[in-house]
């Protein structure tokens, strides 16, 4: 069996696997098939999944409830899609995708994640229906290379909201209805193996003290990332805490706790350095594609960029902030940009495909939303906006009158910019978005193979441990792709789809 690390030779404290409590600790003891670890999209999935085919499957949760984040349910394919006529170009979309990852991924779980993620989504909608959500295709992309982004975000929505826990919900009341068992405020902390290594059991803190699950067919891991683990994203992630602000949910649950668990039992990461999901959304939630400049009234980067790279160059800014400068004229550009760019921050979010909207009201409201609390600023000339924002006043007007001179020319000779896109800021009044990179997740964790089953050093799989969802890596490179929007919840859903048939032997 695998030896853990031991205080004397670990460089991290959640490299020592902690003691198995004594006899007399245990207050509870409770046989089931297999145990869900953790209630997020996941978790519900995989649970609800093992129901239908037939497991005893009983599901913990450490918080008080189910828990959701984001809004966006990426895959390349889905019954929705056909019906608006979408098809994507598989092959396309992988290459794409390993482009922007470096090369340094799974390609067996890309293809895997392409070719079977539309059989999940299709057996997930029928669920949202029965509670109330209607399933939505989204229309907002990045539209062309080389950050090209493709349709296949889905969401599903009670009227206009946008949230991830309202799936996890759908789920969890159709784990209910199906009778499994569901316990919340119950931490799962420690796998029991027997004598061979496999796993047959785990540990677990309730709200009455420690319950010993006997789980002979094994333990599903859905225990989210690591972003609340400060010492676990020291080791792995050390860039997200630059980041302003992280807006992981359920606070204090996400902290890795599957990753450990599978480390104690000889499992090992996917990756080095893990890849992060962020966002510019720290302050106003709209970009767009205009002049960004940093504190010290500078230019900083090609803004015709998608939101992950918008977001790792913000980060590197003095105090992690920048403001994106729009003239009066702005909104009269932003719906023929979409033709060149888009995406989050850029484009609409919730904008549904088929559906025609006015971009430029969206995006006014956004602005005006922005101006509204606090996180923008307007004024009628640029130096009176230079005096209302925290940046070096001379640089700052230097800069516009610069940026101008690459627009009126058509030719952006120090970023690069597309001539499609250089509008001059001459025309007020002036708005001054202030944008900051928050992080959503980190998205790198333990080697699974194609069943996710978790793999030990020797590539070889741990019998009877399966993990999914952000407890997992091997699916991006250095940071988050956005290939296709929402990709991380839909590899959530599909990965606790094949667990589920991997553990009831459905796909051997």
């Amino acid at each position: 069996m695998y030896e853990a690390t031991t205080k004397e030779n670990a460089k991290w404290s959640f490299q020592v696997k902690p003691e198995a409590p004594a006899e007399k600790d245990i207050v509870e003891v409770i046989d089931c098939e297999v145990v869900v670890v953790g209630g997020g999209i996941g978790g519900f999935a995989a649970a609800a999944r093992l129901k239908e085919l037939g497991a005893d499957v009983v599901i913990i949760e450490k918080s008080a409830s189910y828990s959701g984040k984001g809004g966006h349910f990426g895959v390349a394919s889905s019954s929705l899609m056909e019906e608006k006529g979408i098809h994507n170009d598989l092959q396309e979309v992988a290459r794409q995708w390993i482009l922007m990852s470096g090369n340094n991924v799974d390609q067996e779980l890309i293809w895997l994640f392409l070719n079977r993620g539309h059989e999940a989504m299709d057996w997930l909608m029928p669920k949202t229906v029965a509670a109330n959500l209607r399933p939505k295709l989204i229309d907002c992309a990045y539209a062309s290379a080389p950050y090209k982004e493709y349709y296949g975000s889905h969401a599903f929505m009670p009227e206009t909201a946008l949230r991830g826990n309202h799936v996890t919900r759908a789920l969890y009341e159709d784990c209910q209805k199906q009778g499994v068992e569901i316990r919340f405020n119950t931490a799962g902390y420690l796998l029991i193996q027997d004598e061979k290594g496999k796993v047959i059991g785990l540990y677990a803190k309730g709200p009455d003290g420690i319950i010993k699950f006997n789980c002979p067919k094994g333990v599903v891991l859905a225990t989210g990332d690591i972003g609340g683990d400060e010492e676990m994203c020291r080791a792995y992630a050390p860039d997200a805490l630059r980041t302003l602000a992280s807006q992981y949910v359920p606070v204090g649950c996400n902290t890795g706790d599957g990753h450990k668990m599978g480390l104690w039992v000889g499992g090992v990461m996917a990756e080095e350095v893990f890849p992060l999901m962020m966002h510019p959304q720290h302050y106003a939630w709209q970009n767009l594609f205009y002049l960004f400049v940093n504190k010290d009234g500078k230019r900083f980067m090609n803004e015709d960029s998608y939101v992950q790279g918008r977001a790792t160059s913000i980060m590197r800014q003095p105090d992690g902030i920048c403001y994106s400068i729009l003239a009066g004229d702005y909104s009269e550009h932003v719906e023929e940009s979409m033709q060149y760019g888009g995406g989050l921050f850029w484009g609409i979010p919730r904008h549904e495909y088929g559906i025609d909207i006015n971009v430029a009201e969206s995006s006014e409201l956004y602005v005006n939303n922005a101006l509204k609390d606090g996180t923008a600023f307007k004024a009628d000339t640029l130096e009176e906006l230079a005096d209302m924002i925290d940046v070096d006043k001379e640089q700052f007007l230097k800069t516009v009158a610069q940026y101008n001179e690459y627009c009126d020319e058509k030719d952006d000779k120090q970023y690069g910019k597309r001539k499609e896109l250089l509008y001059p800021l001459k025309k007020g009044p002036f708005v001054a978005l202030k944008i900051g990179t928050v992080l959503l997740e980190v998205v790198g964790g333990l080697a699974i193979n194609t069943k996710m089953q978790v793999l030990n050093k020797d590539r070889q799989p741990i019998e009877g441990l399966y993990a999914v969802g952000d407890t997992t890596g091997g699916m991006y490179g250095h940071e988050y792709v956005t290939t296709i929007l929402g990709n991380s919840h839909g590899r959530a859903l599909l990965w606790s789809y094949i667990a589920a048939e991997t553990i009831t032997g459905k796909n051997e």
